[in-house]
């Protein structure tokens, strides 16, 4: 944040806070508050609509009584409850962040971690949204996909169902075992030869 932007968020919290109102009152004053406040704050975005951040709305949430807190009443908020939320609001972020495939060659190390970095930075800076792993199943299936399970109830094709089909056996087993039932697959019970036939 600079100081313009600085400016417009003492204003705001001025408009919540009459401690903060008084304080900027004096000329001389507001100029050391808001060079304070903008030094404090320089890391931290105003806005970033691409992550749902809004520093105006960080600090009516040190306002709002959540749970019980009343540490507003006691005191008014500062750079360090601002920064704060904006470490929560960034941890967020990085948590959510995949490292997308750098469009670097590999073997070109330097190039290959600074657009790595250079995304990172992005996503902590509040500039660019996170990049998310998507899950496999969150697109609709093909189309050709869905006709055959609403024919077939499988989304196997049925030549290859056919083709597994000895080995539909196989999976039953681990079934079969847990049951107690007679494993198809399995050797058999020992029974050792009669005495008579040694002979």
């Amino acid at each position: 944040m600079n100081q313009q932007e600085t400016t417009a968020l003492l204003h705001h919290i001025g408009t919540l806070d009459g401690r903060i109102h008084r304080l900027i009152a004096s000329g001389q004053q507001s100029a050391q508050t808001i060079c304070t406040w903008a030094n404090a704050l320089a890391d931290v975005p105003p806005m970033a609509p691409a992550v749902h951040w809004d520093v105006r709305r960080a600090v009516d949430h040190f306002y709002e009584q959540h749970g019980g807190d009343r540490s507003a009443q006691y005191r008014h908020v500062e750079p360090v409850d601002v920064l704060a939320a904006w470490a929560r609001c960034k941890t967020e972020l990085m948590n959510r962040h995949v490292d997308p495939l750098p469009e670097a060659n590999p073997d070109d190390i330097e190039a290959y971690l600074a657009e790595v970095r250079a995304s990172r930075r992005a996503v902590a800076a509040g500039v660019a949204p996170p990049v998310e792993q998507r899950q496999l199943t969150s697109r609709q299936p093909a189309p050709e996909v869905a006709a055959r399970v609403a024919a077939t109830g499988s989304p196997i094709p049925p030549e290859a169902r056919r083709a597994l089909a000895p080995y539909r056996a196989l999976q039953t087993r681990p079934r079969n075992l847990r049951r107690v039932a007679p494993d198809a697959y399995g050797v058999g019970t020992f029974s050792p030869l009669p005495v008579s036939t040694l002979r």
